[in-house]
């Protein structure tokens, strides 16, 4: 029986800076847009100009000053990169600068699109102020599927993709949020992450790739197991071995507050991974 059509992606939102990674996402952005037939939106938030608190108050105003120049020229640089890199390709793509709070400004837009596509480093100010990267706080407070890119990753097709399945909500939720994705995918991988306490539920897995494959999914038989209390470091291997172009997994099941005091999988997965990872919260 032929399986059913997954949705697909209509709008893809690119977050763009001036930086040489900048280029790469937008680059690996507009490649899946055209494999996935979709509309491409490229965005760059210019934050306000924050001095780090390190400084005196007798220089804060001229550091800011810097600051705020350093921030209109990577405004301007990244508007030029999605102009040379898309706009020319793509007609019906979109433009949009605005300031503000990056994580806010990302959030607004991404009501209007499929899927949010952020760099793995983005950072919205100095580390003492915001000392997490972009895409952890947009993931939680989006409410739509982000992409998260590595600086030196090229969109390669999506020949193989591994979804990190452990039964809990995010996973169900990052699984078929996927769905468009997982839809292009030539072979998609089932790794159950779980706990030695628990072990693996074999019956859940197979559920879960009978379900997709009535979606028309291509879900190779080979599943993965990983059986660890360590399962940030095991599935960073798995993913390095296996040879995969995209993770999807599901983001903080634990509030972020505890994962950025004391660790998780989610933060580190998100800070380490050499693979483009999906992931919805």
């Amino acid at each position: 029986m032929e399986g059913r059509k997954a949705t697909v992606l209509r709008d893809l939102l690119v977050h763009v800076d001036g930086s040489r990674a900048g280029r790469r996402r937008v680059r690996f952005a507009s490649a899946l847009a055209a494999h996935s037939g979709a509309r491409l939106s490229g965005l760059h938030v210019t934050p306000q100009a924050e001095a780090p608190p390190v400084y005196k108050p007798s220089v804060v105003a001229a550091a800011e000053r810097r600051i705020s120049t350093r921030l209109a020229r990577d405004a301007e640089a990244a508007e030029m990169i999605f102009r040379e890199e898309v706009m020319q390709a793509m007609p019906d793509s979109l433009w949009i600068g605005t300031t503000g709070d990056v994580v806010r400004g990302v959030c607004a837009q991404a009501r209007y699109a499929d899927l949010v596509v952020l760099g793995q480093y983005e950072a919205q100010g100095s580390p003492e102020r915001h000392p997490l990267p972009v895409a952890h706080a947009v993931v939680s407070r989006c409410g739509r599927p982000v992409l998260v890119v590595p600086a030196e990753t090229m969109f390669c097709g999506l020949t193989k993709v591994a979804i990190a399945w452990d039964g809990s909500r995010e996973a169900v939720r990052a699984v078929h949020d996927a769905l468009p994705l997982l839809s292009l995918a030539r072979s998609v991988d089932i790794v159950t992450v779980t706990n030695p306490a628990v072990g693996p539920d074999e019956t859940d897995a197979e559920r879960l790739s009978q379900h997709l494959a009535h979606h028309g999914i291509n879900i190779s038989e080979d599943r993965r197991q990983i059986v660890t209390v360590d399962e940030h470091s095991c599935l960073r291997d798995e993913l390095e071995k296996g040879g995969y172009e995209l993770l999807v997994m599901g983001g903080y099941s634990h509030p972020m507050w505890m994962e950025f005091v004391f660790g998780g999988a989610t933060q580190s997965i998100l800070l380490t991974s050499k693979t483009p990872i999906f992931i919805s919260h």
